[in-house]
């Protein structure tokens, strides 16, 4: 089987960004992009030094990133987005709101993101590919 695509790639501030183009691309972004952040989790699995940068297993991040025509920056915005929607219902409601599963990358994100908003709190909670965020309001 042949698909149709091109990896262009360059290093920037000791990370390697691949950027993956093609008419094939799609499979790549379905169901939540799967595949494209199984590859990436592969390779910086298996990339000498990708892992062990003096870090504990605990702050470990990617070495490699691998994106395709700005998915990353896209569901960057969206996830940002996601954070502060869920944090207006939480606000609204004063009741915890679970999202739905995300990887480690993707909880991150949405972390930052609510740690700039006051009122509300988060834990990542679950296991595997269960692990999500729940978001808390702050009794004060």
């Amino acid at each position: 089987m042949h698909m149709d695509m091109t990896a262009e790639g360059r290093e920037e501030n000791g990370f390697v960004h691949i950027n993956i183009t093609g008419n094939d691309r799609g499979c790549l972004l379905s169901n939540s992009a799967a595949l494209l952040n199984s590859l990436e989790y592969l390779l910086n699995r298996v990339y000498p030094g990708a892992v062990d940068r003096g870090k504990s297993r605990k702050e470990e991040s990617s070495f490699i990133e691998l994106d395709s025509d700005d998915y990353r920056k896209h569901r960057k915005l969206e996830l940002e987005l996601l954070a502060q929607m869920a944090s207006q219902k939480v606000l609204a409601l004063r009741k915890p709101l679970a999202l739905q599963p995300m990887v480690p990358s993707e909880r991150k994100i949405v972390h930052t993101a609510l740690a700039g908003i006051p009122g509300v709190e988060s834990m990542s909670e679950g296991s595997g590919e269960n692990r999500g965020i729940t978001i808390y309001p702050v009794v004060l």
